[in-house]
């Protein structure tokens, strides 16, 4: 089954992302583009296999792979099989270069993704918006392209490998903990002793795993908290403070402030007339 829609692009290429044309086919053609294309693609594999050309490099694509093709890189790929069946995206904006960066695709880039659910649901809101020819599909689609890339990212560049899920799982109890004991007291000591290591080491794990520090880690699910109960409940800032386990309001202000950019009071009066 072949199926595909381009955009009638006009103000859509004001906005920091669009969509140039999404599809299907169940059998690739034999692509050899020397100059490459003048859009960034994104395409992955869902049956079959074929080959890609890109960079020097020969890469076998099989189902549950992908790639990003970068705009106007030489490139080529093809297929012998009966079946190689491809979901291909086209796109481009003035923020596209800083997302892709963002995301570590700087370059072509051949990936693995173990379950594509997710990007596959907003790929097919995608295309079906675009075949709709509504006015404003290529707006919507827009949006969707900006979360259907974070959503590349969360399950390429942020799939653990079995050593990194093992630290993870390592560094459960512990974030079990802080989750459970956030407005308590809570030294470094405690948390190295829940899982027996060391102070050092912990830290050492934490920042590989959440690439935070363990209080930053709690500060982020203090403020948490603090935000619901500033929006859902009547208490004061300061009885807000000390629920969520700062004894010292202003140092909760200061902190509160930092990661929200508004003080709780600023915070509480926005959501409140919202």
């Amino acid at each position: 089954m072949n199926d595909f829609s381009y955009s009638i692009l006009s103000t859509e290429t004001e906005l920091p992302f669009y969509v140039v044309g999404i599809g299907l086919i169940d059998r690739e053609y034999h692509v050899k583009r020397d100059e490459g294309y003048p859009y960034h693609q994104i395409i992955y594999t869902t049956r079959g296999e074929g080959v890609l050309y890109v960079g020097g490099q020969e890469y076998t694509i099989k189902a549950g792979m992908g790639y990003y093709l970068p705009k106007n890189v030489p490139h080529e790929y093809y297929t012998e099989q009966e079946v190689w069946e491809n979901h291909w995206i086209v796109f481009d904006g003035y923020g596209v270069e800083k997302i892709l960066e963002l995301i570590d695709f700087c370059g072509a880039k051949v990936f693995s993704i173990s379950d594509m659910a997710v990007p596959e649901a907003i790929f097919k809101k995608m295309l079906y918006l675009l075949k709709s020819n509504s006015f404003y599909s290529g707006h919507q689609c827009s949006g969707l392209l900006y979360q259907f890339l974070l959503e590349i990212n969360r399950y390429v560049n942020l799939q653990t490998s079995a050593q990194d899920a093992g630290k993870l799982a390592q560094l459960k109890p512990v974030i079990d903990y802080l989750n459970d004991n956030y407005n308590e007291d809570i030294t470094l000591r405690e948390l190295a002793k829940i899982i027996s290591l060391s102070p050092q080491y912990l830290c050492r794990l934490f920042k590989e795993c959440y690439d935070l520090r363990p209080f930053e880690y709690l500060a982020r699910r203090r403020i948490q908290e603090a935000k619901r109960l500033l929006i859902t409940e009547d208490m004061s800032v300061n009885e807000i403070a000390s629920k969520v386990g700062y004894n010292d309001c202003s140092y909760f202000c200061a902190v509160f402030k930092k990661h929200e950019m508004l003080s709780p009071v600023e915070f509480r009066s926005f959501h409140k007339k919202a």
